[in-house]
């Protein structure tokens, strides 16, 4: 079973996601952060990786730039996030995350970005 993880302060969206990969067959972790999400990464391995932008402790960005920097850059990050300025989304790619998703979004396109990533 391929595994997910959600990185997300808001608890709600993260459960919501979580469940509705859960009922098409992932297996799905969650944590609230930045930081607990680098710790996570390195205990199960994920497949790919979900990460909002603005959050606590370590934001987005903070995760990205050690995650590339980590033994699991090969794992493709995806942000998903309510900054919708094109700098947010340059920003983002340019520090490794493979695709960027702007909130709120549509769940189908969530899936077919996960098809395409996770074969």
């Amino acid at each position: 079973m391929k595994k997910i993880l959600i990185i997300d302060d808001e608890i709600s969206l993260r459960e919501t996601v979580a469940e509705l990969l859960m009922v098409i067959g992932f297996s799905v972790f969650e944590a609230q952060n930045g930081e607990e999400g680098l710790k996570k990464v390195q205990e199960i391995e994920p497949n790919l990786i979900i990460c909002d932008i603005m959050m606590p402790v370590l934001d987005g960005y903070g995760f990205m730039e050690a995650h590339m920097k980590s033994a699991f850059s090969n794992i493709p990050v995806l942000l998903l996030s309510a900054k919708v300025e094109k700098k947010d989304k340059e920003k983002g790619l340019s520090l490794g995350a493979k695709d960027y998703i702007s909130k709120p979004f549509v769940f189908g396109e969530l899936k077919s970005i996960l098809d395409f990533y996770i074969q």
